[in-house]
């Protein structure tokens, strides 16, 4: 009887099997993952290994009363994301040393329409126009970078680039686009910040979720 020896067919197949494997380990978990609305029909990628907060979890973070609530969850689809191996709220859109960011989509009232500018559109997420004049005398606001976007189905609105100066002196990168549709009845904004050094060396990443946000219009 013979004793540590393959037949010739399986000694081929160790070196393929173990390529296989290297291969399989190589490829791993996809670099990026995908966060959609359906019923909004819109969707982003965001880097695998960035962190997720859904609605729910914006909401109890919220001191808002139970009725804001319920109507925010009733016209509004929300999420954020958070760079840091140490995610929280508190870094959303913060001058944080990773990237954070928050994504709406607000179903307008009828009142609310009617009133409805393209400057309502850059102060979604801020206290502030920040291209009106009381922004820029302050020193606090500096816009790097403004352009309207124009989208298939009467999609528009504009992005904008700016340094925002924090209550601690710090600089704030502030990267947003805001959009409406033709009949203004909703609008979508996504909105990242970080550090003026942490937005630097995450340029390129950041990009790369700005443009992979798509908005289909119905």
């Amino acid at each position: 009887m013979s004793h540590g020896r393959q037949p010739r067919g399986a000694a081929r197949l160790v070196p393929v099997v173990a390529a296989a494997l290297v291969v399989l380990a190589a490829c791993g978990a996809p670099e990026y993952r995908y966060v959609k609305s359906t019923s909004d029909r819109t969707y982003f990628r965001i880097p695998s290994h960035w962190t997720l907060f859904d609605e729910d979890e914006l909401l109890r973070s919220s001191d808002q009363s139970a009725e804001a609530k319920n109507q925010f969850k009733r016209l509004t689809w929300s999420v954020a994301f958070d760079g840091s191996g140490e995610p929280s709220l508190e870094h959303i859109l913060s001058e944080s040393e990773h990237p954070s960011g928050l994504v709406q989509v607000r179903t307008l009232l009828p009142e609310q329409r009617d009133a409805f500018r393209l400057a309502d559109l850059r102060s979604l997420l801020l206290p502030f126009d920040p291209l009106s004049e009381e922004a820029q005398t302050t020193g606090d606001v500096e816009v790097l970078r403004i352009r309207d976007v124009r989208r298939p189905g009467g999609l528009h609105g504009s992005e904008l680039l700016m340094n925002l100066k924090s209550d601690s002196g710090k600089i704030l990168k502030w990267r947003q686009v805001a959009l409406t549709d033709a009949n203004v009845s909703k609008i979508h904004v996504l909105a990242i910040s970080c550090g003026d050094e942490c937005y630097t060396a995450n340029e390129d990443v950041i990009g790369k979720v700005i443009d992979s946000w798509k908005v289909k219009e119905r």
